[in-house]
C-alpha cells in the first residue's frame, strides 16, 4: 500500500451509471402514464420493462460496488459516486412505483 492518491475505478462508475439508468427511465415513462388521460400499453410494457430491468441493475450495481469498495486499489472517491448512483437508482425507482401504482398490484 502506497501513500499516493489512486486514479482507478472511474470506468466502474460509468458502468454502475449504466447500470442504473432504468430507474431514471421509469420515472420519465411512470410521470408520461399519469400525465396522459389515455394509457398507452407501449407506455406500460416500457415502465415495467425498465422497472424490473432497474431493479436487476440496481442489485449488481451494489454488488459490484461492494465489491470494488472490498478491493483497496479503487479510489474511494469513485466508490463513493458508485454508492451515491446506487442510492440515488434506488429512490428514483422507488419515487416512479409510487408516481403511478399498477392496476395489478
Amino acid at each position: 500500500m502506497t501513500n499516493e492518491p489512486s486514479s482507478r475505478g472511474y470506468a466502474m462508475f460509468g458502468v454502475t451509471m449504466l447500470l442504473c439508468l432504468p430507474a431514471a427511465l421509469s420515472v420519465f415513462v411512470s410521470a408520461q402514464i399519469t400525465g396522459n388521460t389515455y394509457h398507452s400499453s407501449a407506455l406500460w410494457f416500457m415502465y415495467q420493462v425498465s422497472q424490473y430491468i432497474g431493479m436487476i441493475g440496481i442489485v449488481v450495481a451494489a454488488a459490484l460496488t461492494v465489491i470494488k469498495a472490498s478491493d483497496r486499489t479503487t479510489s474511494r472517491i469513485a466508490v463513493m459516486l458508485m454508492g451515491f448512483s446506487v442510492l440515488l437508482s434506488v429512490f428514483l425507482l422507488w419515487y416512479a412505483m409510487h408516481i403511478y401504482r399498477s392496476p395489478w398490484f
